[in-house]
């Protein structure tokens, strides 16, 4: 069938009836011509029947009428298919239906015959795409023609359509079972500038392979595959590589103090981990509509309650950039009707069986580096209640609690009351809201406590607050937003990096963004952000950190991405360090499903104040160099 309509498509679209007739009713055609397969089939098929004495006159010039009548004969064709189609498929319903168990459970030879015809006709329809198209033009081209043969054009035109979207549905159905999977390969190398030390980039990481070293000895490759099994009720991914693990390139997908003082080794053993395995569940419960998904999944709320780092800003891949935490356990959402859900999820967030060296772990109060001792907690169980109410299509409020516990009591020091803790609770409430076409608002208040089993430790200054506004017009943006967040105020959350450090607490202040699209080539950004202590200082002492960023599209194929950063601590913050990047960044567009990236960062820094214990030994003064390095990513 399909075979047809390609020989007698591609001979209209070609204008190519020019060839001999052959013998088979046309006594103008001889059986060895080149076409004779082709002009027998479209012959057979009823879409062209010759002249009227009988000749196929292949070497005559085709006139427009004569295009327009094959035009329509293969649509009649092709419409008869596709209804055709479908009484087979309601015919083989019925006699399905028919079937009875009990009538001894043997083969229906016909019906299974009849089927595995049904199949074959909708496999060849799938590759019908292309030629749909050209059909719909040439009866656009031929429509004077075809009325004046008697053709209702625009019920032609409906059913071309129709068929059109019977064919993307087909092309568009999915097997049962999806696999996909990426494989990746990052490459990195250093090379040390003047100063005694080598570079740190904006991750935390040096470049060498030791504090002072640099060059090809450097030089680290890592590399990864994942493989993804989907169905309609679950989802399996498996992922081995070098990447995770001690001695490798990541360590973890969670703290960026590990990396710290740490190369991009390759010395890491490739490991196998399951990054998630789940089964999806969809029921009712006393009236309300809920679903369900139990076994490893990924759990995130938002950036100041629960959202883990993105610690490779190199490193380009969802796994790593999703945000989400690892999660053994259940979560639930239900649906009270409208646009108010509740969200639930309970399980452990740490500990081996979460994989290679924890790929996710939670700890708490491992990157806010408020000037108060910060308290950590390593977390082994969490669990949480989300609330969001719909206030129309413009937006919602989301109200969220979330314990996290651990196995042992920590030892508390300047933000908790008592000696010790065990638990974390995070309280949060957030608003969205889009005020006009252009303008956009969000807000939220929080606050933590720290809790040695049902006891309340904490000690106060445990607050935030943070609010900004963003307006779009046309090719320019721009947003202004204020934070305030307290001390003591902790949760695994991800709201901010100002040069290594990431989560500041204990500051308050104002930050800014602006963008604008100056040309289809060109795109420019910039951002600075202003804050001051709380506690200690009296609101000199603080961090400003600018931003300057440019896109350039160089062709079809290559975009060059520019960044400039400078991050200074003042008036004896972390004693004055300052941290500058410049960051060249060229992408290769090779498709939707490969990634290739190249990039060069020049990073002049100058720490003048020791990283958290236990957090490496790079020691204070400047470290100066570049990190380079790439990325190559296939997606199947």
């Amino acid at each position: 069938m399909n075979k047809t309509f390609k020989y007698a498509l591609s001979a209209v679209l070609g204008v190519a009836m020019v060839t001999p007739a052959f013998a088979q009713g046309f006594p103008d055609v001889q059986d060895t011509h080149w076409a004779y397969e082709a002009v027998t089939r479209l012959k057979k098929e009823g879409i062209i029947t010759g002249y009227p004495d009988g000749t196929f006159g292949g070497k005559k010039n085709i006139t427009r009428y004569e295009m327009a009548t094959l035009l329509y004969a293969i649509y009649q064709n092709m419409k008869n298919v596709t209804d055709g189609l479908n009484s087979q498929i309601e015919a083989l319903e019925a006699r399905v239906n028919a079937i009875k168990p009990a009538q001894g459970g043997g083969t229906d030879t016909t019906t299974l015959a009849a089927l595995n015809a049904l199949k074959s006709d909708v496999s060849s329809m799938k590759a019908w795409g292309d030629d749909i198209s050209q059909l719909k033009k040439m009866a656009s081209s031929y429509e004077k023609e075809l009325s004046s043969l008697g053709v209702d054009v625009e019920a032609m035109k409906k059913d071309i359509k129709d068929m059109d979207a019977r064919v993307k549905a087909l092309e568009n159905k999915k097997s049962a079972v999806q696999i996909s999977g990426d494989v990746n390969f990052f490459i990195s190398a250093g090379s040390k500038g003047s100063a005694g030390n080598a570079v740190i980039n904006q991750d935390g990481k040096f470049a060498g392979g030791s504090a002072t070293g640099a060059g090809i000895d450097s030089l680290g490759v890592n590399h990864e595959l994942a493989l993804s099994l989907k169905t309609d009720t679950a989802k399996a991914t498996l992922v081995i590589g070098n990447g995770l693990g001690t001695g490798s390139a990541f360590n973890n997908q969670s703290f960026s103090q590990e990396r710290f003082d740490t190369a991009y080794g390759q010395n890491g053993a490739s490991n196998i981990y399951i990054h998630e395995l789940y089964a999806n569940l969809s029921d009712s419960l006393v009236g309300m509509n809920f679903d369900a998904k139990i076994g490893r999944q990924g759990v995130k709320i938002s950036p100041m309650v629960m959202q883990r780092l993105d610690t490779t800003s190199f490193f380009e891949n969802d796994r790593y950039d999703n945000g989400e935490f690892a999660l053994d356990g259940i979560t639930a959402g239900f649906n009270f009707g409208g646009s108010t859900k509740l969200g639930l999820f309970l399980g452990n967030v740490g500990g081996a069986n979460l994989g290679v060296n924890n790929v996710q772990p939670i700890r708490i109060g491992a990157e806010e580096f408020g000037l108060a001792s910060a308290d950590t907690l390593n977390v082994a169980r969490a669990m949480g209640a989300v609330l969001k109410f719909g206030l129309g299509e413009n937006g919602g409020i989301t109200a969220s609690l979330v314990e996290f516990d651990g196995n042992t009591v920590s030892t508390g020091t300047a933000q908790t009351a008592a000696a010790g803790f065990n638990r974390l609770e995070v309280y949060g409430l957030d608003l969205d809201y889009k005020l006009s076409g252009n303008l956009s608002f969000a807000a939220g208040t929080g606050k933590s406590s720290f809790k040695t089993n049902n006891s309340d430790n904490s000690s106060g200054n445990n607050q935030r607050q943070n609010f900004s506004v963003k307006y779009g017009a046309g090719d320019l943006s721009v947003g202004v937003g204020y934070r305030k967040i307290e001390a003591n105020y902790q949760a695994p959350g991800d709201w901010g990096r100002f040069g290594v450090f990431r989560n500041l607490n204990d500051v308050k202040g104002v930050d800014f963004s602006l963008g604008y699209k100056v040309s289809d080539s060109l795109s420019l950004s910039g951002s600075q952000a202003n804050l001051d202590t709380i506690t200690f200082g009296g609101g000199v002492r603080g961090v400003e950190s600018t931003t300057i960023g440019a896109n350039y599209k160089i062709n079809s194929n290559w975009t060059l991405m520019a960044t400039l950063e400078d991050t200074k601590f003042k008036n004896g913050f972390y004693n004055n360090s300052e941290f500058k990047y410049t960051t060249l960044g060229f992408g290769y567009d090779m498709g939707a499903n490969q990634l290739f990236k190249l990039w060069y960062q020049v990073g002049d820094n100058l720490l003048n104040t020791a990283f958290p214990a236990g957090q490496g030994g790079a020691g204070t003064g400047a470290n100066k160099g570049a990190f380079i390095g790439a990325q190559f990513s296939v997606k199947f």
